[in-house]
């Protein structure tokens, strides 16, 4: 009798969940897979030590179902001992037949094993209705066929309600190996890969606190950065302590032991050779790797470390290693090591990865190759934009003696300095650069030090000394590389010094040369430069565009610039899209705090504190301006910023009646102006001066603002003219003085219309309120005070409420539409009022805002009687008389159609002029010919209309234009359900159905391709509008629970607006809550990148 040997014993240790003694960091992505209850395979693969099994008995833990756990180990390779051990795990969950059970494991021959014990199973799992969670941990142990075989016969065959999971340090070619393709596919096989059970930055800051707590920022961040996440590491470096720093640089012995043992044993040769060889990249392509072995196997070899997931990261292309691990296999490096530091240099070179190439280099030791690079490309780095890069390879890379004998390391320091703001220390570098240029007589070379000179002569107020050191560069630089940068430097004193237009002109010449030549960084430097002197022209439409141009060719979406773009946040301010500039002027000051870009701390700092002042948060606005101003009395720094930060806080100050203090910065800004360029020496008195003659010095404050006016009116300083007759028109107000006060009122609302420059009146409006109602009264620039009144709300109210009583009904029709604009029961009385007055006009207008306030009347659609003028304002203009589309209709000339637009965006009564200058702005200075044009076009437009039954739509009146007729525009329409939505209660249906009903007539942007000046803020306050109604909806959808409604709207708003927090914070909200917790992941770490870059 044949005896067969006994069946090895049964373990019943290896099917208990295992227990943790302590708490553990709870891994978020667990909800996520639970709620997911339709998959049936759920694979968690990962190298050792990122928790498989502690994440597998988390899951264990919270099951609603009964566990059946199995972990395996190296004996369990053999059949009959992995169904018996199996079956045993099951034996409490489900009922089988014991004698089929040992008939099955008795069986010598594999051949139909499979068959018998996917039965046996099967049928044991059908016992229970309510299914098991079958959890097989270690499964890299296994790799006998048969068992292999057991399983891929046994999955697509589980009960509805009993799942599978396995885990183990396989590679993602285990779903091949079970022949699981199919079901994957199909979404019924999940994957818990590497990327899932890393430590997330909360899980880390969770960790911490779970152990003590006591690690520094610093340390935590260097813990997060070596270990990427890696729970086995984490938990070791966390134990370092003081010897944590260490690792940085060199991998502690015992986890470099841990690595070999358990990592990388039994990883082929030729991969750990490879591995080794590429770790002297510190980011690398396969490209690389080839050029670097020299073969064409590195596409394979990488393919092989992605599907074992061995510690290969990927990022914009390029693949590195995670820290620790790199750390570990540079130390392999054998007698090679610096020829392969060297040809990697080599290659970073090549590929313009000039960082990699230097510390390569320096590993080498070849320092005299360093130089060499550094003084190769740094120069060019810094043209455009990248002193800090320079900076970190000066710091780190090159020795203060190699600087000090080299004139152009010497150079390039002196470059980095005027980028940091430290002018002293520029001053001395620039001075070591040109003795050594001299004893070579360096002709090129000392003439750049001329034009750093001459920076630094500007950024200290010698604004001729500066313009003395440019004269004597100019010669000697038509060949030097830094030809550019003098001919930004000669425009920034031209502009200083006043001469605006010398300065355009300048740049405009600048970028004729360079439109073409594909040197987009040349052309983004000029764009954001020639962007500032337009912005100062008060231009803010143009400038918007040039700024956002260079911004289109920008990588990063970041201009080289960095203090222009304070210049697009002063635009929005001017605007009265306050929250805009605000974001602005947070994410440049972000980014200049990041890069370190102190030069531009003041610069920020103002723009910030301006913007903090115009929302009335006062204490934000003094912190800012004092940090600014402290700034550059410790660094020596910009004067000229330090001036506009005491006169800027003095009005701030002054805003809130704390006058003392703001007539002691005042005098303070004009001493300092005093030694700076003319453009300071026009601006700062035009804001110093009304304070002065509020404060005691009459004379004194309007001889300022004389002075200023003349200065300004003579540079076309546009901004600073503007704001010279406001404050001129205010103290003549003061005085008593109404002919001079109606004289300057009448210049400073046509100076701040042209520019828009709508927001000094909403936050000064308790000293310029005259200025608004004497522009109700005579119809001064009506649509331009009608904005601002809006802006200001309700504090309006007092003044307007008695003049629309007294007024005549002209008066009262300009204020009717602000009134409903603001709204409450106090404009009801008064519209109440309005409906007994005399003027029949009056009394309709006022009846309709009545009725329209008390929600009387419906919506207005296109339901009007008389048949009307229709205009689709939003996206591309299109317009209909009825409903016959007549946009493609043979208007002789496009400027009979845009004159037609532009009544309709105007919406009152304009003159020739304006229409003019509005139409043909290059013709303006030629009257004749603009006028021939004038009136040709508005025959073709009469001629057009009335041939579409639209004989009398154009009225002429005094000296002005307007359209009489019955229109509709899908503005109109938009603004109108706009208005209901937010007087609805918030996120209830209803204004949800009105948003949508709102969204669907944006078509696009407003007058999405005319190209007018006019056009532009009003198109980007109805962009604004509409992001801020589509995240109201957002808010709609979260609130009703139609989570992918809300995500759907969230992704294409951060198509619009990438950096926008808001949006990835309430699109992280929108996964999570409707159970896509690893979306929800993906788009936090998104959310990093994006903030980190």
């Amino acid at each position: 009798m044949i005896r067969h040997p006994e069946p090895t014993p049964l373990i019943t240790t290896k099917l208990k969940c295992p227990k943790y003694h302590g708490r553990m960091v709870e891994r978020v992505i667990l909800a996520e897979h639970l709620q997911q209850a339709d998959y049936k395979v759920l694979l968690v693969l990962a190298p050792a030590g990122y928790g498989k099994t502690v994440f597998l008995s988390q899951l264990a833990n919270i099951s609603h179902r009964p566990v059946a756990w199995y972990s395996l180990e190296p004996h369990d390779n053999d059949p009959n001992t992995f169904i018996r051990h199996l079956a045993a795990a099951l034996q409490d969950r489900t009922t089988f037949d014991e004698v089929h059970l040992q008939r099955l494991v008795s069986k010598p021959d594999p051949d139909g094993l499979s068959r018998y014990a996917v039965g046996f199973f099967i049928h044991a799992l059908q016992s229970r209705p309510d299914g098991v969670l079958i959890i097989l941990d270690n499964w890299q142990v296994i790799s006998r066929p048969v068992i292999y075989e057991i399983l891929s016969d046994l999955v697509p065959l589980l009960p509805q309600q009993t799942q599978l999971v396995i885990g183990g340090r396989n590679s993602l070619d285990l779903i091949r190996h079970l022949a699981l393709e199919r079901m994957h596919v199909a979404g019924q096989v999940q994957i818990i890969d590497r990327s899932d059970l890393r430590f997330t930055p909360d899980e880390l800051e969770g960790f911490f606190r779970l152990k003590d707590g006591s690690l520094e920022k610093e340390q935590f961040d260097l813990v997060v950065n070596v270990s990427e996440g890696w729970p086995i590491a984490v938990n070791f470096l966390t134990q370092m302590g003081s010897l944590l720093e260490e690792a940085k640089d060199t991998i502690p012995q015992v986890l470099a032991n841990y690595i070999d043992r358990e990592i990388l044993q039994g990883v082929p040769s030729e991969i750990l050779e490879f591995l080794i060889k590429v770790s002297v990249f510190s980011h690398f392509t396969t490209s690389d790797c080839d050029q670097l072995l020299g073969n064409n196997l590195s596409k394979e070899r990488m393919r092989y470390l992605e599907s074992h997931q061995l510690f290969l990261e990927e990022k914009d292309d390029q693949y590195y290693l995670v820290p620790l691990i790199r750390s570990y296999l540079l130390g392999k490096l054998g007698s090679d090591r610096d020829a392969l530091y060297k040809k990697a240099g080599t290659i970073g070179i090549g590929r313009g990865h000039l960082s990699q190439a230097i510390n390569c280099f320096l590993e080498a030791g070849d320092r005299e190759t360093v130089a060499d690079i550094v003084v190769r490309f740094g120069g060019e780095a810094v043209l455009h934009g990248r002193w800090q890069t320079v900076g970190e390879w000066l710091d780190t890379a090159i020795t203060a003696e190699e600087i000090r004998v080299n004139p152009r390391l010497s150079l390039l320091q002196a470059l980095v300095e005027i980028g940091r703001g430290q002018l002293g220390h520029a001053q001395r570098a620039v001075n070591q650069a040109e003795s050594l240029f001299l004893l070579s007589d360096d002709q090129i070379g000392l003439a750049e030090c001329q034009l750093l000179k001459a920076r630094i002569s500007r950024g200290r107020g010698a604004m001729e000394e500066s313009f003395a050191f440019l004269f004597d560069a100019e010669a000697n630089l038509s060949a030097s590389r830094f030809k550019l940068l003098l001919a930004i430097e000669k425009s920034i004193i031209y502009y200083s010094a006043g001469r605006l237009q010398d300065s355009r002109d300048i740049l405009q010449q600048c970028l004729q040369e360079n439109e073409g030549t594909g040197d987009n960084e040349a052309l983004v430097m000029i764009l954001e430069a020639l962007g500032n002197i337009t912005y100062l022209l008060g231009e803010g439409p143009r400038a918007l565009l040039l700024f956002k141009r260079a911004i289109s060719l920008c990588p990063e979406g970041i201009m080289p610039g960095y203090n222009f773009q304070d210049m697009m946040s002063a635009i929005y301010d001017d605007w009265g899209e306050t929250e805009q500039a605000l974001l602005i002027a947070q994410r440049s000051a972000a980014i200049k705090e990041k890069m370190g870009l102190t030069e531009d701390l003041p610069s920020s700092c103002l723009q910030l504190a301006l913007v903090y002042t115009n929302l009335g948060r006062f204490d934000d606005a003094e912190r800012y301006f004092l940090q600014g101003i402290n700034y550059v009395r410790e660094h020596d720094s910009d004067r000229a910023s330090l001036a506009l930060n005491l006169v800027f806080l003095s009005r701030t100050l002054a805003l809130q009646g704390k006058w003392v203090e703001a007539r002691a910065n005042a005098k303070e800004a004009l001493e300092v102006a005093e030694s700076q360029p003319l453009l300071f020496r026009t601006s700062i008195p035009t804001v110093a001066g009304p304070i002065l003659a509020r404060t005691g010095s009459w004379d004194l404050g309007l001889n300022l603002l004389k002075g200023a006016e003349k200065k300004a009116l003579r540079m076309g300083f546009a901004k600073s003219l503007a704001y010279c007759y406001q404050a001129l028109a205010s103290l003549y107000f003061l005085q008593g003085d109404l002919v001079e006060a109606k004289r300057y009122t009448q210049k400073a609302l046509v100076a701040s219309a042209k520019i828009n420059d709508l927001q000094n009146f909403v936050t000064c409006y308790h000293w310029y309120y005259p200025l608004l109602v004497y522009g109700l009264e005579t119809g001064t620039e009506t649509s331009f005070v009608q904005r601002v009144l809006r802006k200001v709300g309700s504090p309006s109210l007092k003044h307007l409420i008695p003049l629309v009583m007294r007024g005549d009904p002209e008066t009262k029709q300009r204020i009717i539409p602000i009134l409903l604009e603001i709204g409450g029961s106090e404009v009801c009385d008064a519209l109440d009022a309005l409906r007994e007055d005399p003027s029949a006009y009056v009394r309709n207008m006022a009846q309709g805002a009545y009725e329209r306030l008390m929600g009387t009347e419906e919506v207005p659609k296109s339901a009007t009687t008389k048949r009307a003028l229709g205009l689709q304002l939003l996206g591309p203009v299109r317009i209909f008389a009825g409903e016959q589309e007549i946009t493609g209709v043979k208007w002789r000339s496009h400027r009979a159609r845009d004159l037609l637009i532009y009544l309709a965006h105007i919406g009152q009564p304009v003159s020739k002029d304006q229409i003019i200058e509005a139409l043909w702005p290059d013709d303006y200075h030629d009257l004749g010919k603009a006028d021939a044009k004038f009136h040709t076009t508005v025959y073709r437009l009469r001629s057009v209309l009335k041939k579409h039954g639209f004989p009398d739509m154009i009225k002429h009146g005094t000296e002005v234009y307007t359209l009489a007729g019955p229109i509709e525009t899908d503005l109109a329409h938009f603004d109108a359900l706009m208005k209901s939505a937010m007087g609805s209660e918030m996120d209830s249906v209803e204004q949800m159905n009105l948003l949508e009903e709102a969204l669907e007539d944006y078509h696009g942007d407003y007058l999405e391709y005319l190209d007018y000046d006019w056009a532009i803020p009003d198109r980007e306050a109805l962009r604004l509008r509409y992001g801020d109604a589509k995240l109201r909806l957002v808010s709609c959808y979260l609130a009703s629970k139609q989570y992918e409604k809300a995500i759907s709207e969230l992704v294409l708003l951060l198509k619009r607006d990438e950096l926008n927090e808001t949006y990835h914070s309430l699109l992280m909200v929108a996964y999570a809550k409707s159970g896509q917790r690893q979306a929800a992941q993906r788009q936090y770490a998104q959310l990093t990148e994006v903030l980190e870059e």
